[in-house]
């Protein structure tokens, strides 16, 4: 009995020692090149959502040899694209710490997840930070519609009833010697110089759908209204 327990302890102490041989041999394979240094991280990833593009404003740990950051996006399509953003004056705004990037993502439309990491002065990688934003597309301007334009003096001043989001008003309009008008930018109302009767006024909408965007959005289509020449005040 003595004898089998003393095969058993020695069978156990073996199978130890070739265990530590094995995880000595992977930890020197893991470290030979030295232990592992991770960059400073990415402190503040914020994304402001545009028309076929993005901006980024990114915020690195104070790190004295950071050198840039490097972000990534369409990683669940299986086609990884991605941007080099050197920490330099050129690409910082005035009195921000941050610095700046305009992604252009004109193949891509709605929601897109961006990964992001730095890169020190000698090659070390941060660990990843990600952040979700939104692109606005074809299909998103397709659903915006243009302010509503009534008269309230007799063919001389109309009046736009702005949507929530609405910044201004791109406005052409028939004058009596047959020609439009350039365009112009009316926020709400806006008094008609030499009015056709019959003639119509043609205008778009501009909306920023949040504050925070980078482009405004028009209508695709215009609105006409008629300038009849019988109109009412407060009609």
């Amino acid at each position: 009995m003595k004898k089998n327990i003393s095969r058993i302890i020695g069978a156990v102490f073996c199978a130890m020692c070739v265990s530590c041989d094995n995880a000595d041999e992977l930890l020197d394979q893991y470290i030979e090149k030295g232990p592992i240094i991770y960059a400073g991280r990415i402190e503040e990833l914020n994304i402001k959502s545009g028309y076929q593009r993005v901006g980024i404003r990114i915020l690195p740990a104070e790190d004295v040899n950071r050198a840039y950051c490097m972000m990534r996006w369409n990683t669940a399509a299986g086609t990884k694209d991605s941007v080099k953003v050197e920490y330099t004056a050129s690409n910082k705004l005035d009195g921000d710490e941050g610095y700046y990037a305009v992604l252009p993502l004109p193949d891509i439309e709605g929601n897109v997840l961006i990964e992001a990491w730095n890169v020190d002065a000698f090659g070390n990688r941060s660990l990843l930070t990600n952040k979700g934003g939104y692109v606005y597309g074809e299909n998103y301007v397709q659903t915006l519609m243009p302010s509503f334009a009534r008269f309230i003096s007799k063919d001389q001043v109309i009046e736009f009833d702005n949507k929530i989001g609405a910044v201004d008003n791109l406005v052409s309009y028939e004058q009596t010697n047959g020609q439009f008008t350039d365009e112009i930018r009316v926020v709400q109302r806006l008094t008609l110089v030499n009015p056709k009767k019959g003639g119509v006024v043609r205008s778009r909408t501009r909306y920023l759908i949040n504050e925070s965007d980078i482009d405004t959005l028009v209508t695709p289509n215009y609105l006409e209204t008629v300038i009849s020449g019988d109109q009412v005040v407060g009609q």
